[in-house]
């Protein structure tokens, strides 16, 4: 009997909101226990606690599932299949039972066959008597040992002074599973972790199956590539690789599940990335994206910001659709991908993981339940980014969208760097025009320049987050709390003639979100607090017409030269992508 996935009780340290475990009548879920008085029900119909049984059918060699419950006392249990329907969902009892269980034990219910092949199967608990307590369960399976694929995992972490978010999940995946001998995972899972910053104190941290690895600071595609050379040349021959962010929260148990589903996993499936969803920080609830696809200008997150607390969203994350890609954040990658001939494009950070997954095939597999949390991109904000962001997405359409033209590479600059003026961020103007040129220089010029002394060039003049004490436009909560909603744009075609009010009389100030930073809340001010909640800091952006007016100029003969240097430029990026993932190149690049 083959355990696939373990009943979840709310932890703080985690995610503290119960709806996420269960749905309760009178019941209260607490950390490791569910108490029931007479009449109370609790369900497991939820994000952590439902099994999702199409996707297991569909992609596993699961043909049978048992409930195996521990409780104490009276209560009737009913086995439900959830699935999605017109009005939200549709729900049938599949088989009921009464248990009495005065001392306490464990009792296990068989789901009748064949088991469904979509949505969502879950069990409800009612107490009887004088009530029950639920102490935990889990869904399992009837196994041929024999027929179990091998599976072992290598973590690739890459980390530039975070070292306390790394640090702690290392403690977490020590605990949990590297110095358990009753973790089933303890002998399938291997550490690797680049520092790019060489902070981390190696000696104390490393063991035989932590191995940390001072790197060049050559960025995220940088680390992650160390992490896949190093696990390439490990005596241990790994069947996957997880890529993962050095600054998530992670639950172990997303970790057995992924385990447990590779372990199961039909052969035709094999390619198969298992990805986590992104869940935000700030609302535990609230899932950020789980996948997304590109576009051609920008990530567009799948099942963005779902609050899963909601049965709705849990069978609408159910439902698969085209997936271009998956943050690095959690993402396990079959070995067979991970080849010296298919290593990351050198692109410093930005675009690594959207380029990797449009090369080697989106072919990604989402399931309940499987996440992390990290802070939210809706609140992160850093200046260097916007010539990453310029140049890598350049870099990405000329390699992945044939019919991208020069044209459309001056669409993209014009709407960044509009943006910018809109906000008076003329530095971040500066830094468009920098990623129009460095793409235009072609491959060589990527494959060459020292990346970390580009590094320091382009966060040379970037804007300072200072205590909002500090600067010269008072903090409004009230404008700040205004700033979050996009809203609708009032007066469009005006604020497009006037350049969003630059050919208009300024009129005050105002504090806006530094990372969402709306157009309408910039519309004719004279200068801009940027705010960020996180670190509750931020920077002065003034309006200079002048300014504005000398980017466009420069925007337009930019335009020209990229209309010019376009075809060039990408054909030599179809030419050395082949060199630029190899091995040889990264060994060179990272001075091994």
């Amino acid at each position: 009997m083959m355990v696939l996935q373990e009943l979840l009780f709310p932890a703080p340290d985690l995610c503290g909101a119960p709806e996420m475990y269960f749905r309760s009548d009178g019941a209260v879920p607490a950390r490791d226990t569910a108490r029931l008085e007479k009449g109370a029900s609790i369900s497991a119909d939820t994000f952590f606690n439902a099994f999702s049984v199409g996707k297991w059918r569909g992609y596993t060699r699961l043909d049978n599932l048992s409930l195996r419950l521990e409780v104490e006392g009276a209560a009737r249990v009913a086995l439900t299949h959830i699935h999605a329907a017109q009005d939200g969902a549709a729900r049938s009892v599949l088989a009921e039972r009464a248990l009495n269980v005065p001392g306490g034990g464990t009792v296990e219910l068989a789901f009748p066959g064949p088991l469904p092949e979509d949505g969502l199967l879950a069990f409800a608990l009612t107490a009887e008597g004088e009530g029950a307590v639920l102490r935990g369960g889990s869904y399992c399976t009837k196994v041929n040992e024999a027929e179990l694929n091998d599976v072992d995992i290598a973590i690739d972490i890459c980390t530039y002074r975070r070292e306390a978010y790394v640090e702690g999940n290392l403690a977490l995946l020590n605990e949990t599973f590297l110095n358990n001998p009753d973790s089933e995972l303890r002998k399938h899972l291997e550490i690797y972790v680049s520092d790019n910053g060489q902070t981390l104190e190696a000696a104390r941290l490393e063991s035989d199956r932590v191995h940390i690895f001072k790197n060049r600071n050559t960025g995220g595609a940088g680390g992650f590539a160390r992490g896949m050379l190093e696990i390439m040349d490990s005596p241990r021959r790994f069947s996957h690789v997880l890529l993962m962010d050095d600054d998530v929260l992670i639950s172990a148990d997303a970790l057995l599940r992924t385990y447990r589903l590779l372990r199961l996993l039909r052969a035709e499936f094999a390619g198969k990335t298992i990805a986590g969803s992104l869940m935000r920080l700030d609302a535990r609830h609230v899932q950020y994206e789980s996948g997304a696809v590109w576009d051609g200008l920008e990530p567009r997150p799948r099942k963005e910001n779902l609050d899963l607390r909601t049965l709705k969203n849990v069978l609408e994350n159910e439902r698969e659709e085209r997936l271009d890609f998956n943050g690095w954040w959690y993402s396990c990658v079959p070995m067979a991908k991970i080849r010296p001939d298919n290593l990351p494009l050198p692109v410093f950070v930005h675009r690594d993981d959207v380029e990797f997954g449009l090369r080697t095939g989106s072919d990604i597999l989402t399931l309940n339940g499987i996440c992390v949390w990290h802070e939210s991109f809706d609140n992160r904000y850093s200046s260097s980014m916007v010539y990453y962001e310029t140049r890598n997405d350049l870099i990405l359409n000329a390699l992945h969208r044939p019919r991208f033209s020069g044209m459309d590479a001056v669409k993209l600059m014009a709407r960044k760097l509009i943006v910018n003026v809109i906000r008076y961020r003329y530095h971040d103007c500066e830094r468009v025009l920098k990623g129009v040129d460095d793409f235009c220089a072609g491959a060589d010029f990527l494959m060459g320049a020292d990346a970390e002394a580009l590094n320091r060039q382009i966060m040379g003049n970037a804007y300072r987050f200072e205590p909002v004490e500090k600067l010269e436009i008072p903090f409004d909560e009230r404008q700040y709390l205004d700033s979050l909603e996009k809203g609708k744009t009032r007066k469009v075609m005006l604020r497009v003639l006037f350049l969003n009010g630059l050919f208009l009389p300024a009129q005050g100030t105002n504090v806006v979100n530094a990372a969402t930073c709306w157009p309408r809340t910039c519309y004719r001010k004279k200068a801009l607090l940027n705010y960020d909640r996180t670190t509750d800091r931020g920077f002065v952006t003034r309006r200079s017409f002048a300014k504005s007016i000398s980017m466009v100029l420069r925007m337009i003969g930019r335009a020209l030269r990229l209309l010019r240097c376009y075809p060039a430029a990408a054909e030599s990026y179809h030419v050395a992508r082949g060199q630029m993932t190899s091995r040889e190149f990264w060994t060179g690049y990272l001075n091994l």
